[in-house]
């Protein structure tokens, strides 16, 4: 440690800040990993394309996330499989996380992946519509307000108005959550609401539950 930090001190400033940078993308890209935000990843290791064009680490973080994307895309029709007492196809259904709280994302992502779902999140409006350009995620379970942007409702009434998604179970996080927000959403068909602070294993059960229940309605109406 003492003869790397004595390295360190023996860089010019300007050498010294190219590999600051280089760190600090690098730590962001394993963060982003870590929370499904793939795409995210892929964006802070392009920075070190420019300042170190050969670094290891960072080719092997960006197909560890290209490759992880790819996973969390593909949908597969392997045998359904018994998890904690819930029924649900691993590798199968795709569970979208859109939240601001970075330590969220983390925990839910986590304990989906337990459960045994793939995952892919987003901590805001714009990354979530980047995201569902190229996914089609059969839940999306999305806090209501950001700090700034587009509500979660915006993004619950384009999915419902996109041919594409418009079939999608919707789930809203929320830090309160007042009575005509509660009846405008069921009103126009979201499938549930979870308030803030969450259990990730309560929405981890719930999210089974409305996956099951749509996948009757789709059979029953097929």
């Amino acid at each position: 440690m003492e003869t790397e930090e004595k390295e360190y001190q023996n860089l010019s400033p300007k050498e010294a800040f190219r590999i600051a940078k280089i760190e600090h993308w690098l730590d962001r890209a394993r963060e982003c990993i870590q929370m499904s935000r793939y795409h995210a990843a892929i964006k802070a290791l392009e920075p070190i394309s420019h300042l170190d064009p050969t670094n290891q680490e960072a080719v092997e973080l960006r197909r560890n996330a290209e490759e992880s994307l790819k996973a969390a895309l593909r949908r597969s029709n392997g045998e359904a499989k018994e998890l904690n007492g819930l029924h649900s196809s691993r590798h199968s259904e795709l569970i979208m996380i859109v939240d601001q709280d970075e330590r969220l994302l983390t925990a839910l992502t986590g304990t989906l992946h337990r459960f045994g779902f793939r995952t892919i999140a987003a901590d805001s409006y714009e990354e979530a519509m980047e995201t569902l350009a190229v996914a089609r995620p059969d839940l999306v379970i999305s806090e209501v307000n950001f700090e700034a942007g587009p509500r979660g409702f915006d993004l619950f009434l384009w999915l419902k108005t996109n041919g594409q998604h418009n079939s999608t179970a919707f789930m809203f996080l929320a830090a309160r959550l007042d009575r005509e927000a509660l009846i405008a959403g069921k009103r126009f068909g979201v499938d549930d609401f979870l308030l803030k602070p969450v259990d990730a294993e309560v929405v981890a059960t719930m999210a089974a539950s409305c996956l099951s229940r749509n996948k009757k309605m789709a059979e029953q109406l097929a």
